[in-house]
């Protein structure tokens, strides 16, 4: 910024008149007089600071209206563009605060009006009662003007009413009226809370997308604007950014209002932030108290002063909740909770206490209202399923994103701190604490002195002298092991059993927190929280109990997975790896927990590896025999990590990707076999069975290094996009009616201003209603393309960068030794040159400054091609720059997606349409990247090449060691022309497809598969001795196989139990080009064939059968060959009759076969019928 020497200086011992003068005499008009206002702000004298403004509001209103901008606006026009629109750097948070809430104070009853507003449109909403919260909405513009608030409310209603299009009715309208402002945050703001309300909208999505889409900061003030957004968009996430002042500049274009709400949020930061400025932010507390008698302050005056509290903040309601549900009446509790919700649904402790109630009773979910769609019965729903069931991920997730779309609700601060307790992830108590605006015994963990605590619950006790519950938490506040017989006997434990760890009695905590497990095994949340204190107990007890720890945390996750959810594991790993692993055993509970904890590969892999060295075994698979002792949970646990974990590929004995799917097929074949009524083994042994057909007949480019698991991302990285297809769905199926919405497309932050900073409307807009949503999808799916661990970058980095690419190029001429290695950036010369030619130290020297010289030039070489050139450029965004340059303008973007979505069923035929389109792109730069290999790189090395056979000339003193270097250097050239040819057929799309086949080599790999899981069958049950020599297509090879394992591991299954079982496969044809195998297979003596043949009957008409495991093979036989073979016609029969079991399969040869005239050419061992 550039100051003017000659702007005027307010000093804080001024008078208003002096005051006056310096706005008076500050030139550059508006901008002047938001300098001047700036000063004042930091002058130090609140006093002045309030007497001046007073006086400017009365005298001269037209700097008053410039320097607070449109306080109330009344249309949309007005809104968020006032002409205080420069940002002059903050010097203190204090000061902003200070001159914020000095700017509040003329707007006192618009404020106490807009919380009684705010409470009931909050809690209309959360009940589902959108009419009357409409109804006050549409008030509220009367009676507080337009505000972002109003705004944020109405997207909540319109996203859980799934009607998309009056949000972006809404938003179009707004975006109108703003296309021409020259200042504002309105219809940025307005479009992310648009996107965060959406009901299917992705929560982990919208946090990416937000980072992604302002974090383009080229300036300081650019960052500031950037942490601006993160606060007032995604609070929870971001609610501690570096500087909290920039966000009050930043909010002061808006209404009162929106100012108002944001200086909660900053207080609440404040304290979080910076405790040590406790005295100041209760200060500013009081003052916006004063003016609003907003509940949400209750929390800074119960921590400034407990005897000044307001009655109010007394809920005798709530206390009567904590007596019910303190001494075990939980059908009242569950009563009362339903009765205080209704009219306070914004508490979500009271969420948490009607949902344990329940859990108590063990008589299922109950809904709080009538109203079953409500947001609140939505979100007891989740929390009761939360503490209820045990793989309880997908209830957290739905948590997660439902308090995304009401991130701006009191509730959200609450339910964050629960999820975030429930994920055991980072998580601030004081936060919570500061949300909650009525008296609760669990507030005094904000007070650092126990006499204070007394004191909070004390001033309850003077209104509720009877109550069970406070009286119980005035005696647990003050340490003492307690007795009262009247409280539950669980709650009283548990206090009792924290008091002894607190006073590290560990031993005797255990003992307390075992019983406490032993009586709650079946209530969720109290066997967690007995869970981790075990395992905190056997830690606090030194590196002897380290081993005990691990078997308790292992066995309790085997016993129910989220008992062990709330453990801290992470400092834990960290001690003991820095330790060396004291304490511990090298055994299969040490292998589960760190498999199950570390969130980086290399310990899981160190671990495995140490693991197999100890039971003298090189692979993993291995360890089946020898853990047959073990018991057989953990077994299966340990095994089931291996084949769904990447661990395998880390394994440094498997050193290709053949290696570890073989590695997999054993150990999901032992899966297979000890557990089969686990469905989820055979799915993942069919996966596996058909990547290892691909790889074995795998057609592809051998030189090349181009490759994505396309089926992996799929199946691992995209199975989360469906909400953001669905609403993409939703917009194209609008534009396609003709609707025109005008909204935001992009944003623009370049400044003309020279001298000041504009706080400048950024947006760039469009009537393209599809944008949004379609480069939000396509940056989904191009990140899972591109940066996934299945993706192009992963294999770019493994194949090719990771030293590859320089050893390529350079092993040549080290092998000649025209290039040295270096230690530590330093050139180490060999001796072999001086060895071999007997150089003296003067030729000798030469000769290495030369080979240096040329080494270190053709490295730069190497190294700038490799980081400049192969590298992935994803977005405009990414500051890596490479020719993988995938940057697409969001109009190509849309082009390519409606084209897309009009030619596909669903999801996942979207997704790989994309991929295609990620194709097209990929196969443009390998162009490029071939092209400069061939043109760039490769006569660039060969320069190098002679103008290093130049610098040796002064060598040519030496015959013998010149004409040997000269001879050497033209063998360079010859190997590095094929060394180049190489490196330039790797830049070509490895593609896997499976080759065509016989089918009597499929009948056999699927028989092979099918005897595998019959231990007793003798292996010559393997051999079929076929020779059909049909040649079928390749794109059949999958279903081919599918196809035979079904029917060979039903027949094998239900064949006469015989060490050997003999299978009939006659082989005919029949009109020429229908196959026909007729199986038989003997049946078990006893039979009941009737029985036999009516479940046959049964399950191939069960179509439902199709997507269930159990008696689905006929079913899928069936569908396979009629769909996925291609013809209607396509059967099969089968029967039991006469002591055997008869298939006939028919199915149309023709198009399957790879060359038609194979039927006027059939095998001898085919009869024709």
């Amino acid at each position: 910024m550039f100051f003017n020497t000659s702007i005027p200086h307010i000093s804080p011992k001024m008078k208003n008149y002096q005051v006056s003068s310096c706005f008076f005499a500050a030139k550059e008009g508006k901008v002047g007089w938001l300098r001047m206002a700036t000063q004042l702000k930091n002058c130090g004298n609140p006093q002045l600071i309030m007497s001046f403004t007073d006086d400017l509001h009365k005298r001269h209103s037209p700097i008053d209206s410039v320097i607070w901008g449109n306080a109330l606006p009344m249309s949309i026009k007005k809104m968020g563009n006032g002409d205080n629109c420069y940002f002059f750097k903050p010097v203190s948070l204090d000061n902003e605060l200070n001159w914020v809430i000095t700017g509040l104070r003329r707007y006192k009853k618009q404020l106490q009006t807009f919380v009684q507003i705010r409470d009931a449109v909050e809690r209309h909403i959360l009940l589902g009662k959108y009419q009357e919260a409409n109804t006050l909405l549409e008030e509220s513009l009367q009676k507080v003007g337009y505000t972002v608030w109003y705004y944020e409310m109405k997207f909540v209603i319109y996203g859980y009413q799934d009607n998309l299009n009056a949000v972006l009715t809404l938003l179009s309208n707004v975006n109108k009226e703003k296309k021409n402002d020259r200042c504002g945050v309105i219809s940025e703001l307005l479009n992310s809370l648009a996107n965060r309300s959406l009901r299917n909208s992705s929560a982990i999505e919208y946090d990416n997308n937000l980072i992604s889409k302002y974090k383009r900061n080229r300036t300081e003030f650019q960052n500031d604007r950037y942490n601006y957004y993160l606060f007032r968009l995604n609070y929870y996430q971001h609610y501690d950014i570096d500087d909290l002042s920039v966000t009050l500049i930043m909010e002061s274009l808006n209404s009162v209002i929106d100012r108002y709400n944001l200086l909660l949020y900053v207080l609440r930061s404040y304290l979080v932030k910076e405790p040590e400025h406790l005295a100041s932010i209760l200060h500013f507390a009081r003052k916006l108290y004063h003016m609003s008698g907003d509940a949400q302050l209750y929390p800074f005056l119960a921590i400034d002063d407990v005897q000044k509290l307001p009655e109010a903040y007394f809920s005798k309601d709530f206390v009567h909740i904590l007596d019910c549900y303190y001494t075990g009446r939980y059908e009242e509790t569950i009563s009362a909770c339903r009765e205080y919700l209704r009219e306070n649904p914004s508490n979500f402790d009271v969420v948490k206490f009607y949902s344990r109630a329940l859990l108590f009773i063990h008589r299922g979910f109950r809904y709080i209202d009538s109203n079953h769609d409500s947001i609140l019965n939505e979100i007891a729903f989740n929390v009761y399923k939360v503490m209820t069931e045990k793989d309880n991920d997908q209830y957290k997730d739905r948590l997660y994103k439902l308090n995304k779309h009401i991130y701006g609700f009191h509730i959200a601060a609450g339910l964050d701190f629960f999820i975030r307790e429930e994920r055991n992830t980072t998580r601030c108590e004081t936060l919570k604490q500061l949300s909650m605006t009525c008296f609760d015994p669990y507030f005094c963990g904000i007070y650092q002195d126990d006499d204070v605590r007394q004191e909070y619950i004390e001033s309850a006790l003077n209104l509720m002298p009877k109550s069970k519950a406070l009286n119980y938490q005035k005696q647990r506040v003050s340490n003492e092991v307690i007795e009262d017989t009247s409280i539950v006997p669980y709650i009283r434990d548990i206090d009792n059993a924290k008091i002894l760890f607190a006073n590290e009695k560990y031993e005797e905590a255990l003992v307390k927190w075992y019983d406490i497990l032993d009586d709650n095994h079946d209530i969720t949340p109290t066997a967690q929280t007995a869970v981790e204190f075990i395992f905190r107990s056997y830690i606090k007890l030194g590196v002897d109990y380290r081993q005990k720890a691990i078997q308790f945390y292992i066995e309790k996750y085997l016993d129910n997975k989220s008992f062990v959810s709330k453990i801290d594991t992470h400092q834990f790993l960290e001690d003991i790896k820095k330790q060396r692993y004291a304490g511990i055993r090298n055994n299969i509970d040490f292998l589960l927990f760190v498999f199950l904890n570390a969130e980086k590969y290399p310990q899981k892999q160190f671990v495995l590896e140490q693991y197999c060295e100890y039971e003298y075994v090189k692979y993993p698979s291995e360890l089946i025999d020898i853990l047959a002792d073990k018991p057989i949970a953990k077994v299966e646990l340990f095994f089931s990590i291996l084949l769904t974990d990447d661990i395998l590929y880390h394994h440094y004995k498997l050193k290709s990707t053949m290696a570890v799917l073989e590695e997999k097929l054993k150990i999901v074949t032992f899966l297979r076999m000890k557990f089969p009524a686990e469905n989820r083994y055979n799915d993942i042994y069919t996966e596996l069975m058909h990547e290892l057909i691909a790889y074995r007949g795998m057609k592809k480019l051998d030189d090349s290094k181009i490759y994505v698991n396309e089926d992996a991302v799929l199946k691992y990285e995209l199975q989360d996009i469906a909400d953001l297809y669905d609403r993409f769905k939703k917009q194209a199926a609008l534009a396609s009616k003709g609707r025109v919405y005008y909204l935001v497309d992009g944003l623009d932050y370049s400044n003309k201003e020279k001298s000041v900073e504009m706080i400048k409307n950024a947006a760039t807009y469009s009537e393209n209603v599809v944008a949004e949503a379609a480069t939000q999808l396509f940056d989904v799916i191009r990140r899972a393309f591109l940066k996934s661990r299945f993706g192009l970058g992963t294999y770019l980095s493994t194949r090719i960068r990771h030293g590859v690419f320089e050893g390529e190029l350079r092993s040549g001429l080290a092998r000649l030794d025209l290039v040295y290695n270096t230690e530590s950036t330093i050139y180490i010369p060999n001796q072999i040159w001086r060895r071999d030619f007997n150089l003296d130290t003067q030729n000798n020297d030469k000769l290495n400054k030369c080979i240096i010289d040329f080494s270190r030039r053709i490295d730069k070489l190497i190294t700038d091609f490799k980081d400049t050139v192969i590298q992935i450029h994803v977005d405009e965004n990414d500051t890596m720059k490479g020719d993988f340059d995938y940057e697409v303008s969001t109009d190509d973007i849309c082009d390519r997606f409606l084209k897309i979505e009009a030619n596909v069923s669903d999801v996942e035929d979207f997704c790989r349409q994309v991929m295609n389109y990620l194709w097209e792109i990929t196969e443009q730069r390998l162009e490029i990247i071939r092209d400069k290999v061939k043109n760039e790189l490769s006569p660039n090395m060969f320069a190098l090449l002679t103008e290093f056979e130049t610098s040796i000339q002064p060598l040519s003193t030496v015959p013998e060691l010149y004409k040997h270097l000269t001879s050497t250097i033209n063998k360079a050239r010859e190997e590095l022309t094929a060394k180049l040819s190489k490196v330039e057929k790797w830049f070509y799309r490895q593609e896997t497809k499976y080759d065509d086949f016989l089918l009597d080599n499929h009948m056999q790999m699927a028989m092979e598969t099918a005897v595998k899981y019959m231990p007793d069958l003798n292996e010559k049950c393997n051999d079929l001795s076929l020779d059909i020599k049909l040649y079928i297509r390749s794109e059949y090879s999958a279903s081919m196989f599918d196809l035979f394992t079904i029917f060979f591991s039903n027949m094998l299954k239900y064949c006469k139990k015989d060490k050997t079982c003999t299978i009939g496969i006659t082989p005919m044809m029949k009109n020429g080009h229908i196959f026909h195998l007729h199986l038989d297979n003997d049946l078990p003596d006893d039979t009941d064939e009737d029985k036999l043949n009516q479940i046959f009957r049964e399950r191939l008409h069960d179509q439902h059968r199709l997507q269930k495991e159990k008696g689905s093979g006929l079913v899928k036989a069936m569908n396979i060959l009629k769909f996925e073979f291609g013809d209607q016609n396509n059967t099969f029969t089968i029967e039991a009759r006469n002591g055997k079991c008869h298939t006939d399969i028919y199915f149309n040869l023709y198009g399957m076969l790879v060359d038609n005239t194979q039927l006027n050419h059939i095998s001898s061992n085919i009869a024709y019928e």
